[in-house]
């Protein structure tokens, strides 16, 4: 039920920051999917929350064409990377932020290179994405490290309040 609760309260501050609030490439949909095996070890509840996210932003915003395959394919990606590359520590996340941002930035950029959505080579493809996909890259390591911070502080907590029960 914890775990329900947990999810629930990260997807729906996810939904409103990501789509509705933050400027654009400025979003913790990224770092929620790293972080997802912090949360459950449900490996559908990992992948599926943040695809979810964005389907359902995706509803409300509009759909995009066929670059849209490779935005969702990359989601379920750093999803199952996240998956297999968690540690539980910091450095772990900081890691699999990186290694997410990156497969991001390779996937999608190819998905807009294949879609002719305005440039006339691959390469000059993702130079152009840099800029955004740094905006990305600090904000999945700042929403990430938020999630972390957030997570030690409850868990500092309830630890401290079940010991005191005890005595």
């Amino acid at each position: 039920m914890k775990e329900i609760i947990k999810s629930s309260a990260l997807l729906l501050a996810s939904i409103l920051l990501t789509r509705f609030l933050l400027p654009a490439n400025i979003t913790p949909l990224i770092a929620v999917a790293v972080f997802m095996p912090f949360i459950t070890n449900n490996k559908h509840l990992q992948i599926g929350l943040p695809v979810g996210i964005l389907f359902v932003t995706d509803l409300a915003l509009g759909f995009y064409g066929n670059t849209m395959f490779f935005v969702y394919g990359s989601m379920i990606a750093i999803g199952i990377l996240s998956r297999y590359s968690h540690r539980g520590t910091y450095a772990g996340l900081i890691k699999t932020s990186l290694m997410g941002v990156l497969l991001w930035h390779l996937v999608v950029n190819f998905g807009v290179y294949l879609n002719n959505l305005g440039t006339s080579s691959l390469i000059q493809t993702y130079a152009l994405a840099i800029p955004f996909d740094f905006r990305l890259l600090a904000s999945t390591l700042c929403f990430g490290s938020l999630f972390y911070g957030a997570q030690s502080g409850i868990n500092r907590f309830l630890e401290s309040r079940s010991s005191s029960q005890m005595l």
